[in-house]
């Protein structure tokens, strides 16, 4: 086990290392790093390695880190499958030779070059007859982790895992969750959005276990273009704007009472106030832990161990060897950890409403773009309109009128694929939402999605339980608890390397 180890979680936007030690039975948070990606990185694909190389070579030099010992996550819509499948109970035998023939029924790219993982979320003797038993895949192009390898190693590091985002971010659930000290119930679930650049990850945790996860096509960049074509201006001051004074939520004053005889009021909007959502320290989820040792493959949960509880079991993840030459395919499974974006649209998936959670979300005008002028444009790149701003509005409403729309599409969004879990096992019961990623620091968008999903929203701080004294010495321990969300995939990228 090592004293010190980074995780490296290489965005599209950004490159976000947390150097994590552990200190007895203690986490000490050591570094949190950021650098932009600059443009190296794009769609997941890792279009410079040297550039990535350059810099993050620069940042480990900065801040003086010894070690080398690195957990690193890789994306890609169309490079990486994050997946869970079902096959017909059989012998474990007969099972371990079926499962790589169904994981390239999945891929969207060849089965040829890739390197693939996977861990059964039951054993085949959990399984009754007829029942399914579920498997937890991921596959991803060999060529896309042969580039992030490259990079990192170029860095002087020396990569130990590669682990997929959607299991980190439960990890970092589990340690923001005070490492089990909570009780978890069958059926209750966690919501984790994770919100990226290009896209938002949605997945969903039962009992420390992964049980669905999607992508939808919702990111920070598009409120940055929506601010961009809003107000007429170059995306870098869009993205100034939305970073400073942008808001998820304004408060608007309470509409008077009707009388008696009049109907009650509709649903709230997007605008009208809440209640805040519970405060970080107290979260209520909780996650259910094994009691007593499985033969082999259990359900991916973790357990911090204390002095005096005896040693847990290792927490089986999914994970790649990484040999000293470029990684051949990987035909057999692994009981270690690694993390890759995903997509996974839903089965038979048609334009339609977005559901609903119990919740009736604001109709606002949606946007549809700008009018053709009368003659056809003679430049072929997107020229800034003239800035059609109100002077009665404050620029942080200007900014929420721009915002507003895409805020409830990812609401519907996220709604809609509970919906679609619900549908598949109706006894389930959706706890609250935990916001986590870049996107996540968008002020009051906790607030926004509460309104409008009608559960608990709080944001996702792994460093809740550790020791932050080091980084919040430099920092400050507000913006630590502040930026914390951001860091969530990387802290759960370097806690692999003591579960």
């Amino acid at each position: 086990m090592p004293k010190s180890v980074l995780g490296i979680n290489m965005g599209n936007y950004s490159i976000k290392v947390v150097e994590l030690t552990r200190r007895g039975n203690a986490f000490v948070v050591a570094n949190l790093l950021e650098a932009p990606t600059k443009e190296a990185i794009v769609s997941g694909d890792m279009i410079q390695p040297d550039v990535v190389a350059a810099t993050l070579k620069e940042m480990i030099q900065a801040a003086k880190i010894k070690t080398k010992d690195a957990v690193i996550s890789v994306g890609g819509q169309t490079g990486v499958v994050v997946r869970i499948t079902e096959l017909p109970k059989m012998p474990r035998k007969e099972l371990l030779k079926a499962i790589p023939l169904e994981i390239d029924r999945h891929l969207p790219f060849q089965s040829g070059g890739i390197v693939r993982d996977y861990v059964l979320l039951k054993e085949p003797e959990e399984v009754k007859e007829g029942e399914q038993i579920p498997v937890l895949f991921a596959a991803a192009r060999a060529d896309l982790v042969d580039a992030y390898l490259l990079a990192v190693q170029q860095a002087g590091l020396s990569p130990i895992a590669v682990e997929v985002e959607p299991l980190a971010a439960a990890r970092a659930l589990y340690a923001a969750q005070g490492w089990g000290m909570e009780d978890g119930r069958p059926g209750r679930v966690t919501v984790l959005v994770n919100i990226g650049h290009e896209g938002t990850e949605i997945s969903f945790v039962e009992g420390g276990t992964l049980v669905f996860t999607r992508l939808v096509p919702i990111g920070g960049q598009h409120l940055t273009e929506s601010i961009r074509d809003h107000l007429g201006m170059d995306l870098e001051e869009a993205e100034r704007l939305k970073k400073e004074q942008a808001t998820a939520w304004i408060e608007r004053p309470e509409p008077s009472a009707p009388p008696p005889s009049v109907a009650a009021p509709p649903a709230p909007t997007p605008t009208q106030p809440v209640a805040p959502p519970p405060s970080e320290e107290a979260p209520s989820l909780s996650l259910e832990l094994p009691t007593q040792q499985q033969p082999a493959e259990p359900s991916l949960s973790f357990e911090l161990p204390t002095e005096p509880q005896p040693q847990p079991q290792e927490a089986p993840t999914l994970s790649f060897d990484l040999p000293t030459e470029p990684p051949a395919p990987k035909e057999e499974a692994k009981e270690q950890g690694f993390s890759l974006e995903f997509s996974l649209p839903l089965p038979g998936e048609e334009p339609q409403p977005a559901p609903s959670l119990e919740f009736t979300p604001g109709q606002p005008t949606r946007e549809i773009g700008l009018q053709a002028p009368p003659t056809p444009p003679i430049a072929e790149e997107w020229v800034p309109s003239q800035p059609v701003i109100s002077e009665a509005l404050p620029i942080h409403e200007l900014l929420f009128n721009a915002i507003s729309p895409r805020l409830v599409e990812l609401a519907g969004e996220i709604a809609r694929s509970v919906e679609f879990l619900m549908s598949q096992r109706p006894n389930i019961e959706v706890r609250e939402v935990y916001l986590l990623g870049g996107g996540a620091l968008l002020k009051d968008i906790d607030k926004f999605l509460q309104a409008q999903l009608g559960v608990p929203v709080v944001f996702l701080n792994a460093f809740r339980y550790m020791d932050i004294s080091p980084v919040a010495a430099r920092l400050g321990q507000d913006h630590v608890k502040r930026v914390a969300p951001s860091y969530a995939i990387a802290a759960g990228l370097a806690l692999w390397a003591y579960f």
